[in-house]
């Protein structure tokens, strides 16, 4: 048996090639918009360009799925001239698009600056003189052009294929072994192309996506030269981009909403430390302290160490999250992005460059770092603390110590707490000032606690989360009484919330107004903000970010859709809150919460009063003075989200108001 006529060795060789070239494009694209990466050094690239493996793997499996199955697929047809000669034409038709889309993108990028995606399609589709854009690029950008058509070249000059004539009968093994082995090589081949479309076999992870890219990277504008422009696009194509929004003109959003904020003149930086705590599934209807007036005033819940904390802290009556999934809650804590319609990490845009809370901490001498302790992939975690200004991030591969693994889903939160609170004093010897935040666990699916805890010390509620909730509680009074210990203590502002709400089991909550309801609250032992429930000031995850910038005094701009809660300036505060249900737009004002979907106003409550939503007072609608500024208020928020995605114009320097 002649090996190298074999056509599974023909797609494997012509496969390599196509990396070769995709590998020469990253470089060429490096090189093309250096200006942009001009302090990625030759180390970062070769860690770049490792990651950007995985991709070129996915993106080319992806494009030759097809070709794949046929160079494999047991049958002694696979040996004819013909038969490869068409295969041969499908791989090099395939792959020129491929090698085309993804050289174009170094002109491109210097536009958007992000790989381009699908949303291409819809965005240029109804331009008439695309051609002549085409054109002009092409005389301006003749470099690119001719390297394209020289990677073109490259591509059909080598193409592999030996075998120049059809098989002898007599040249195959029996069938009883020909049929056996290609039929193991096919499944071998699927195999491999199955665990180079995901980017791995690891089943702890998803599939990998733009913002897997952010892993290798130091900035999210560098993630474009570890992907690949047929990955981003094939990933994206069954997905709907966001319809262009024109309520007002672009240049008058501003005068509405303006996301960017000024720091006042008086700001003096004071650089306190910052201990963030997300609980996983944390609902506000588990919390005793909440709701005192539920069951005619015996209602408990299953919190008693949280209970104890919010009476030493600055809490909110009316306090939500921007979104209804873990993955929702990272860029709208640390970035102040909520959810829009889909999941910032998960959609086109997920690549667009942020001013995260870290990067701008970092950038005044804070030590910034991330624990989680689910496996290291898990939910994109890494790479989105990464592309924010996390330069460390601690998960289960850090902890080291499997036999606190709950078996399923992370590191219990007991130990991974007290894991957190050794390593938080350990940063803190460094003598710098610190941002560091934990995201719990263990109040997750499937609501388990160690085995050495089913004595009854944490008794059943109506549903398994609450058993969960009352470890997770727990978990939080052996950390801080760890932490209490340190001299960094009372020098701290502890933020507490959860990622998005839990399984429920109360009425009250089973509704758009309760599915967002979370505790936020500020603890800060050195005293710098009293105990207090404030039940006038609307308070969401997306605030948390310019709330804790003004409580240190930071002195420059930043881009946030949330607002500093403790804002002094009355006539510039509005006291607002906004979060999104599958398009579906909540949108609070004080006292009124007004309901959007499709540009058309689908409901008016005043949920303070009506927490079930029974009420819809749209045919009152002209009893309500402050109706048009929410309406026009809502409306910017949303066309000024759309074109900031689209135009990557998230940053102070690159917002939209400029």
């Amino acid at each position: 048996m002649d090996l190298k006529k074999q056509p599974a060795i023909i797609m494997a060789v012509n496969f390599a090639i196509a990396m070769l070239l995709y590998m020469a494009e990253r470089w060429f694209f490096f090189w093309m918009n250096h200006a942009t990466f001009q302090d990625v050094t030759f180390s970062d690239m070769l860690t770049i360009c490792g990651g950007g493996v995985r991709f070129d793997v996915s993106a080319l499996c992806y494009l030759n799925i097809l070709c794949i199955a046929l160079q494999t697929v047991p049958g002694k047809w696979r040996d004819r001239v013909v038969y490869q000669r068409i295969v041969k034409y499908i791989f090099l038709v395939i792959n020129t698009i491929g090698i085309f889309m993804n050289v174009a993108d170094v002109v491109y990028f210097d536009f958007g600056g992000r790989r381009t995606t699908a949303t291409f399609f819809s965005e240029f589709g109804n331009e008439n003189n695309i051609g002549k854009i085409l054109l002009q690029s092409i005389t301006e950008y003749w470099q690119v052009w001719i390297f394209g058509v020289a990677s073109i070249f490259a591509l059909w000059k080598f193409y592999y294929n030996p075998i120049s004539r059809d098989k002898h009968p007599d040249d195959y093994a029996p069938n009883a072994v020909y049929y056996p082995v290609h039929s193991l090589v096919f499944v071998v081949a699927m195999t491999l192309a199955i665990g180079g479309l995901r980017g791995g076999y690891d089943l702890s992870m998803h599939p990998i996506r733009q913002d897997s890219a952010d892993i290798y990277c130091k900035k999210p504008v560098q993630a474009a030269i570890v992907l690949n422009t047929p990955f981003t696009v094939l990933t994206t194509i069954h997905k709907k981009g966001y319809r262009n929004l024109d309520y007002y003109p672009s240049e008058q959003l501003a005068t509405i909403f303006d996301p960017v904020h000024q720091p006042a003149d008086s700001a003096v930086m004071r650089k306190k430390n910052i201990v963030i705590i997300l609980m996983e599934s944390f609902s506000r209807e588990y919390v005793g302290y909440f709701n005192k007036d539920l069951d005619g005033g015996k209602f408990e819940g299953y919190t008693p160490f949280l209970d104890s904390l919010l009476g030493q802290s600055y809490c909110f009556v009316n306090s939500f999250a921007n979104g209804i999934r873990s993955v929702d809650c990272m860029p709208a804590v640390f970035a102040g992005i909520p959810r829009f319609v889909e999941p910032y990490c998960y959609y086109f845009y997920s690549n667009n460059t942020l001013q995260g809370l870290p990067e701008m901490l970092g950038n005044e001498g804070y030590k910034c770092a991330f624990f989680h302790g689910a496996p290291n992939t898990t939910l994109g975690f890494k790479g989105f603390t990464n592309s924010i200004g996390f330069p460390d991030y601690y998960g289960m591969e850090e902890f080291n110590d499997e036999s606190e693994f709950d078996g399923t889903w992370s590191i219990w939160d007991e130990p991974f707490f007290q894991y957190f609170a050794h390593e938080t004093d350990r940063i803190s010897k460094e003598g710098k000032p610190f941002l560091v935040t934990v995201f719990s666990a263990s109040s997750h699916n499937p609501f388990k606690v160690p085995a050495k805890y089913d004595d009854g010390r944490f008794p059943d509620g109506e549903i398994p989360m609450h058993k969960a909730v009352r470890y997770a509680d727990y978990s939080l009074r052996k950390y801080f009484e760890t932490v209490k210990q340190y001299d960094w203590y009372k020098n701290t502002i502890f933020v507490f919330t959860a990622d998005h709400t839990g399984p429920g089991s109360r009425l009250e909550y089973a509704n758009e107004y309760g599915r967002f309801r979370i505790p936020v609250f500020f603890y800060t032992p050195g005293g710098e903000l009293p105990a207090k429930c404030d039940s006038t000031r609307l308070m969401q995850q997306m605030d948390i970010t310019p709330t804790l910038l003004s409580m240190i005094g930071y002195d420059k701009p930043y881009f946030s859709f949330g607002k500093n809660v403790f804002e002094q300036d009355s006539a510039k505060f509005v006291n607002y809150a906004f979060n999104d249900l599958h398009g579906q737009t909540m949108y609070y004002l004080d006292t009124l919460m007004i309901q959007y979907k499709d540009d058309e106003l689908m409901g008016i409550f005043e949920y303070q009063k009506d927490c079930e939503l029974k009420n819809n007072l749209l045919e009152r609608r002209g009893e309500f003075s402050q109706l048009p500024f929410m309406e026009s208020h809502v409306k910017a928020m949303m066309q000024t989200y759309v074109e900031g995605m689209k135009k990557n114009a998230l940053t102070a320097d690159k917002s939209l108001s400029k």
